[in-house]
């Protein structure tokens, strides 16, 4: 059967909208629009009218006289909140950035912007662009990972397509809102190059590359200061040295004051009540308190005018404030295009962990008749409201986050009926009793066990986990579950439904493992498409994965505090710059699996490895072959070291990658840039980012984190080729924070494109790549770049 990580082209037929509009064309109708706006209606459009208890999670009320509809904002990253089952439950956000898929993460963003704009709302909230420092965080699943590289293009490509329906994204949470225990009562102390570079990096993306409409602002305080009242990241930061045109909201219910909020920049008060329910709707830490303040001199009247031209300029950027569809909720979106694009992106982001002897995909021709199907997270789904319950199999993690299910397709129906074409028989046992798993499994040929860990937000506790995992062992007893059933099947494969890294002391004890994530509502399928060899996986962890005292940080369990108040919990972000896969480079440890870790039913091997650094950045190439016997997707991954001038830095950077779908025996040679801002580091004296060019980068490429053989010197300078042993001259160069670099330009091989334009291309780019190869003075040998299972 041949293999392929890509079904065919997911033909997504919307209405298209061309946004053309710039910001300073929206500017200008903007002050116009504005001109003649009482008092009394600015303050009504910066301040959310219904506290969550009308149609949409948020609201603006409309203004008759100037035929303004209003406003609606609706939850979020994984597809429109309260739906009831009339839009599509889409994959966690974490999943989408495991394909490594940029062509994937536009196409989530567009489908999700579309169910958006159909049901007329103005403000889509999301995506979620936090950094994964402490594995038991219990939102890791709404973003894209620890590395802030890949945040940032994640979020860019999300943005775009979002932002292409018409529909505003909104970037959030703005800014290390990284754990959930008391997020409303906390301070994350973070460093101020750690700041720039990790954790407002993401954010430095959507606002320069994706021009995103909106941000939210954090449940926390940054440095002692809540985040709606930090006039330093508000104003001094994003909105002058960004340069960030849109307007800031806050997260729900996350103000409690009027003069700090809104005089440090807040923009617009979500939902607009002092706190949750019906009581306070209409009551207010804004409304008339923002009249009394400029009647005080406490903040001027052009605060005011800022915040409104903001939000308006934002609606005529989207060309919202024409003919925008009325607000209804219930319009079925949930299409045979939705669900094939979900289904393609579940099974793409499938990592395959582990597959000693080639245990996998499944075949009849391998021996394999009957299959044992194991464990209740195999079993349909129990419905419960914001999937605040773990009970059967485990499509999205619970919160604000999630939606409102209309199906789920679980993984032993999807086995069942698959197996069926090949003549399998299936036996199954939908409880997590390690005897009863055991007594399944042991006349099988084959056993997949299905385990479960989950995580969500603060407001809902789920089994003694308040948001956050109370620890990283699998839930219902699975360690013991999967040791009695390899006990009793020497043919074991484990897949995993969890929001992020989990115990594995079983590692040693199976033959396969696939992290599934958590895959939406055609997870059963997804998964199904990996086991059979439909589709192969190409997935790859968006994190390092290690066991929980192995990383530099962690949660706490406070006992709650008080939101917005002066005592908070205290999170030390004293590891700066080493998170995730730098810290385990700066320690010498060795995780369980690296970060870009990823198996695939065929091997790659990485070549001809090739740099330049131009005046706009530096221009990468490199070749990838397959050199297995089926077609599979390769992730090529672009590491960097700085200069030797950049002192305490870690030792190398995520900084580019491509993906490439290769047939049996393909070669290809894709060529990746990697901007000046991608090659500067944030100088704290200065408070600017400084592209060093005294001394030489050093240009990894492979497959992961840990597996990079290709190695290429290149100098700092501009003009100079990258070959090993080089010596280049130095020099030094500033990019002012303020003025910012346009794009970040990657040209990726489109891996579902078949056209005559897409040939002539490879052509041409071949014979690009054949000069390039007779003027270099070293050539390079061919390394293979296979990874390695784990044994």
């Amino acid at each position: 059967m041949k293999l392929s990580t890509v079904l065919s082209t997911v033909a997504i037929l919307f209405a298209s909208k061309t946004l053309a509009m710039s910001w300073e064309e929206a500017d200008k109708k903007a002050r116009k629009w504005c001109e003649d706006l009482t008092n009394e209606e600015k303050i009504a459009i910066v301040t959310g009218r219904e506290n969550m208890t009308g149609v949409c999670v948020g609201s603006i009320d409309p203004i008759e006289r100037k035929g303004f509809k209003g406003l609606c904002l609706q939850d979020g990253p994984a597809g429109v909140r309260f739906a009831n089952g009339t839009a599509t439950s889409w994959q966690a956000a974490i999943n989408t950035a495991a394909t490594f898929d940029r062509t994937l993460l536009y196409k989530v963003g567009e489908a999700q912007g579309n169910e958006f704009y159909q049901r007329g709302i103005n403000v889509a909230l999301a995506p979620a662009m936090n950094i994964q420092r402490a594995p038991a965080a219990g939102r890791i699943w709404e973003s894209y990972g620890e590395d802030p590289f890949l945040a940032g293009q994640c979020g860019i490509e999300v943005i775009k397509g979002m932002q292409s329906k018409g529909v505003i994204a909104t970037a959030k949470h703005y800014i290390g809102n990284d754990q959930e225990n008391n997020r409303g009562a906390s301070s994350s102390n973070i460093p101020e190059q750690a700041l720039w570079e990790v954790y407002m990096e993401p954010f430095y993306r959507a606002v320069n590359d994706a021009s995103v409409d909106s941000i939210m602002a954090a449940y926390n305080a940054v440095n002692g200061t809540y985040s709606v009242q930090n006039k330093r990241l508000l104003t001094d930061y994003l909105k002058d040295k960004l340069e960030f045109q849109g307007f800031v909201m806050s997260d729900w219910w996350a103000i409690y004051d009027v003069e700090k909020s809104f005089g440090a920049g807040m923009d617009m008060n979500m939902p607009g009540g002092k706190y949750w329910g019906p009581n306070f709707i209409g009551d207010s830490f804004w409304g008339e308190h923002i009249q009394e303040c400029i009647d005080k001199d406490i903040f001027p009247q052009e605060r005011l005018d800022d915040a409104v031209l903001r939000i308006i300029r934002s609606l005529y950027k989207a060309e919202q404030m024409d003919d925008y569809p009325d607000v209804n909720l219930y319009v079925d979106t949930n299409t045979k295009e939705n669900i094939a694009l979900n289904r393609k992106v579940g099974a793409d982001s499938n990592v395959l962990l582990k597959n000693d002897d080639a245990i996998l995909p499944i075949k009849k021709n391998n021996k394999i008749k009957k299959i044992a199907v194991i464990g209740k997270d195999s079993m349909p789904t129990k419905f419960c409201s914001d999937l605040g319950c773990a009970d059967g199999t485990l499509p999205l993690g619970w919160g604000s986050g999630t939606t409102d299910f209309k199906y789920i397709v679980d993984p032993l129906s999807a086995i069942s009926k698959r197996a069926k074409k090949e003549d399998i028989e299936v036996v199954s046992y939908g409880k997590d009793d390690a005897k009863g798993g055991a007594e399944a499994a042991k006349d099988a040929d084959l056993a997949i066990v299905f385990v479960q860990a989950d995580s969500g937000e603060e407001y809902v506790t789920v089994e003694g986990n308040k948001g956050d995992r109370q620890s990283l062992d699998l839930w219902h007893d699975g360690n013991e579950l999967i040791d009695a059933v390899a006990s009793a099947n020497k043919n074991t494969i484990v897949v995993i439904h969890a929001p992020g890294p989990v115990n594995v002391p079983f590692l040693d004890k199976v033959k396969g493992i696939v992290f599934a994530g958590m895959p939406g509502q055609e997870s059963g399928n997804a998964i199904t498409d990996v086991l059979f060899g439909d589709v192969n996986p190409s997935g790859h962890l968006p994190y390092t994965w290690a066991p929980r005292e192995d990383y530099p940080t962690d949660v706490k369990y406070d006992a709650a505090l008080q939101g917005g108040g002066e005592e908070k919990t205290q999170y030390d972000y004293n590891e700066g710059l080493f998170v995730g896969y730098r810290w385990f480079d700066k320690k010498g440890i060795e995780p369980t699996f690296a970060f870009g870790y990823g198996l695939s039913y065929t091997t790659f091997e990485y070549s001809d490895l090739k740099v330049e650094m131009k005046e706009d950045g530096l221009h990468v190439s490199v070749t990838v072959t397959n050199t297995g016997s089926v077609a599979g997707a390769a992730v090529p991954m672009i590491f960097l070291s700085f200069p030797d001038v950049v002192k305490d830095y870690p030792s190398r950077l995520f900084k580019g990658f491509d993906k490439m779908m290769l047939e049996a025996g393909e070669s290809k040679t894709t060529k990746i840039f990697i901007d000046n801002h991608d090659l500067s580091y944030f100088d704290v004296e200065s408070m600017k980012f400084v592209k060093p060019e005294e001394g030489e980068y050093t240009v990894y490429a492979g497959s992961n984190a840990r597996d990079l053989p290709l190695k290429v010197n290149v100098s700092a300078n501009a003009g100079e080729t990258g070959e090993a042993g080089e010596d280049n001259n130095e020099s030094d160069a500033e990019e002012d924070i303020g003025d910012l670099p346009e794009n970040d330009d990657v040209k990726e091989v489109d891996e579902d494109s078949n056209d005559e334009e897409a040939e002539t291309e490879a052509a041409e780019e071949e014979a690009s790549n054949k000069d390039d190869k007779n003027n270099a003075n070293v050539k390079k040998p061919v390394r293979k770049c296979i990874v390695k299972k784990k044994n």
